[in-house]
């Protein structure tokens, strides 16, 4: 049974996710946002981050006719609430759920 309280919106657009304070870590983490929702949004990321972690998340692909209210976000700060590995046409990437934390 379904447990989420908003609605999802399938996508699938190019996002760079990158710690929010990245002077102390690694390089953005390129990705695709799989679909959104006012409260956050799943991506396959190409590197993994800790369970709350926040991220800065970036999209640089097409909000495929999505708005704010359908809770697509060009630009947003996130949560991550879990991540895991995923195999993808013979890779691996992350998959992740994040949190919006400003709306």
């Amino acid at each position: 049974m379904e447990k989420r309280a908003t609605q999802r919106h399938r996508i699938s657009t190019s996002v760079v996710c990158s710690y929010l304070n990245s002077a102390n870590f690694g390089e953005p983490v390129d990705g695709r946002m799989k679909n959104c929702c006012v409260n956050g949004l799943y991506a396959e990321l190409g590197a993994r981050f800790k369970t709350g972690t926040v991220l800065v998340v970036r999209t640089t692909g097409s909000s495929c006719g999505f708005s704010k209210d359908e809770g697509f976000r060009s630009l947003a700060v996130a949560e991550v609430k879990w991540s895991r590995p995923r195999s993808i046409e013979g890779g691996i990437c992350y998959a992740a759920g994040l949190r919006y934390l400003m709306l």
